[in-house]
């Protein structure tokens, strides 16, 4: 049910994939309404290494620079942790980071376990940046919206305080339907609200409506200067997608341990960069693994085997799924984040009146998947005193961490934003989602587009008056 979703904060119809030239519907892990995505991320807040926005050349041989260095984006991330209220500790591989300003609260029983383990064996795990002030029964929210202002989402910490000042105005129920250009000048949006199609003027106009979304809107914006699309007169709109790679990993402690207490509370970095590529993070997900999860991870390997036709014995699966859920108990999942590149071909296709839904094309390059291997081997190999289950099979795409589909970079012919965020060949329309990154890094993007829009608000600010 749309409005079902929708009242919920979910987007509320599923979109088009095609992935590895095989195509389904899948739902998206996009939010809806005030707070956008949001209201259903798990708020953690963590910030890109400063080697990521370095110039690098890429595996298909293409080189690759963010157009402003970490440098410069520091005190931004420093306001939006204020903002998001980030608590966590220092990572020790980086400790001349900037600490986040909130100290976290003490982990539960189980994460500290983990902690102890994984220090044990080698490793350097630290206290994971949250956005969560841990009211009293928190449950963390990951992946569904909190009622409670817990979470730190877009809503509870801008939309609403500015809401309450006066300093906003917001229109629910409401479809943008194109954005307004006279050659290089935004004018404004045209927008359905309710029946009507009304033309809201703007002296400047940012778009936030998240990397799957913004580059179909740009592209529906056609005027005689910009024929093909806003921005999009080199075919780069929506294309160089990017998500990142996420295995879900169940870790089992050698002892029953009562759940209890914050349990998204760990990350480390050690395979951060690495001999074989750039990988990236691994972090507690404050989540649990019985015998539901147990039997899906059985019912996948028994889908990828020779007997896989033999479909009845998929049902005496749930026998070992039940033996191994009372053996080895409950186990806590932890999750990578490896880091995806830009490809020109992965993108986000143009909808129209015959095709309404959002459509993703995308490959998973051969080195996408080498990448992920050998950070399952790295960590199997690193955590050989734990009772470790990868319960993904092949690449499992994260598809709530999408971004890149109109990169921002110096040159117009590779990039659709200036380092402003500015669309090349505008006077005023910026893009402000994770839409601009250059490249994806190897954590949670959140931060990192918080903090950025931190900062092209303030070259707004400082370049003309008002903000539409």
């Amino acid at each position: 049910d749309p409005a079902y979703r929708a009242a919920r904060g979910r987007w509320p119809t599923q979109i088009d994939l095609e992935l590895n030239n095989n195509s389904a519907l899948i739902w998206p892990a996009l939010g809806s309404g005030l707070g956008g995505s949001t209201l259903l991320y798990a708020a953690a807040l963590c910030r890109l290494e400063p080697k990521d926005f370095e110039s690098r050349t890429l595996p298909d041989g293409k080189s690759i620079r963010w157009p402003f260095g970490y440098k410069e984006l520091s005190p931004y991330y420093a306001r939006a942790e204020q903002i998001f209220r980030v608590s966590g500790t220092i990572d020790p591989l980086a400790p001349s980071a900037d600490k986040p300003p909130h100290d976290p609260p003490a982990m539960g029983e189980r994460d500290r376990y983990f902690f102890r383990q994984m220090r044990a064996a080698g490793l350097h795990p630290y206290r994971l940046h949250n956005g969560i002030r841990y009211l009293t029964d928190c449950t963390e929210c990951g992946g569904h919206y909190c009622a409670r202002a817990c979470k730190a989402d877009a809503r509870n910490s801008l939309i609403l305080p500015s809401l309450s000042r006066q300093q906003i105005t917001v229109l629910t129920q409401t479809e943008v339907l194109e954005v307004n250009a006279d050659g290089s000048v935004a004018t404004g949006v045209t927008v359905r609200f309710g029946q009507d199609d009304l033309f809201i003027p703007g002296e400047n106009v940012a778009i936030a409506a998240g990397s799957l979304i913004t580059p179909s809107l740009l592209r529906k914006s056609k005027s005689v200067g910009w024929p093909v699309g806003i921005g999009n007169n080199n075919d780069l709109v929506g294309r160089n997608l990017m998500f990142h790679a996420s295995d879900f990993v169940a870790l089992w402690p050698k002892k029953r341990i009562k759940r209890s207490g914050p349990g998204r509370t760990i990350a480390l970095r050690d395979f951060y960069d690495s001999p074989q590529g750039k990988l990236g993070e691994f972090q507690s997900m404050g989540l649990s693994a019985g015998y539901p999860e147990i039997l899906t991870f059985l019912h996948q390997m028994f889908d990828q085997s020779p007997i896989a036709r033999l479909s009845m014995l998929k049902h005496f699966l749930r026998i070992p799924a039940f033996f191994g859920a009372r053996i080895f108990s409950e186990a806590s999942v932890f999750s990578t984040i490896v880091e995806d590149h830009p490809y020109h071909n992965n993108r986000i296709v143009e909808a129209d009146a015959n095709h309404p839904r959002i459509k993703i094309q995308y490959t998973i390059n051969p080195e996408f998947k080498m990448r992920v291997l050998a950070m399952r081997r790295l960590l199997k190999d690193s955590l050989s005193g734990i009772r470790v289950l990868f319960v993904n099979r092949d690449v499992a795409l994260n598809y709530g961490h999408a971004c890149g589909t109109c990169r921002a970079g110096d040159d117009p012919e590779t990039s659709v934003l200036d380092a402003d965020c500015k669309v090349h060949g505008t006077d005023n329309l910026y893009v402000v989602d994770g839409s601009f990154m250059p490249t994806s890094g190897g954590t949670n993007p959140s931060l990192t587009i918080a903090a950025n829009a931190i900062r092209v608000a303030e070259r707004i600010d400082g370049s003309r008056e008002g903000f539409g």
